[in-house]
C-alpha cells in the first residue's frame, strides 16, 4: 500500500491510500487495485477502483464532501494543484495510472 496524501478535518485524519483491493478492503479477498480514503479508525470512507468511471469518482467526492472535506482539503488529499472543477477528472486519471 502507498499513501497518496493526508488531511485532518474536524479532528479526524484522512488518508488516500493506493493498493491492492485485498490489502485495502480486508473484508473481501478481491483482485485488482484501488484508491481508498480512510479515516482515523482505519475505516474505508470511499473506494475508487482502478479505471473507475468519472461518475464513480464524482460519487466518491460527493461522499467525502458530505463528511466535511472541502475542495482545498480534497486537493491536498489527492495531490491536486489545479482548478477545483478539474478534480474529478484528475482523480479518474490518477487511479487509472497508478501501479
Amino acid at each position: 500500500m502507498r499513501v497518496i496524501g493526508s488531511v485532518e478535518v474536524g479532528g479526524v485524519g484522512y488518508q488516500a491510500i493506493w493498493g491492492s483491493l485485498s490489502s485495502i478492503d480486508n473484508q473481501e479477498a478481491r483482485s485488482g487495485k484501488a484508491l481508498a480514503v480512510r479515516g482515523d479508525e482505519g475505516r474505508n470512507e470511499t473506494l475508487i477502483r482502478h479505471n473507475a468511471t468519472l461518475a464513480e469518482v464524482q460519487a466518491s467526492l460527493r461522499h467525502l464532501r458530505s463528511l466535511g472535506l472541502n475542495d482545498s482539503q480534497l486537493s491536498r488529499l489527492f495531490g491536486y494543484k489545479g482548478d477545483r472543477r478539474g478534480l474529478p477528472q484528475y482523480v479518474k486519471v490518477l487511479v487509472s495510472r497508478l501501479n
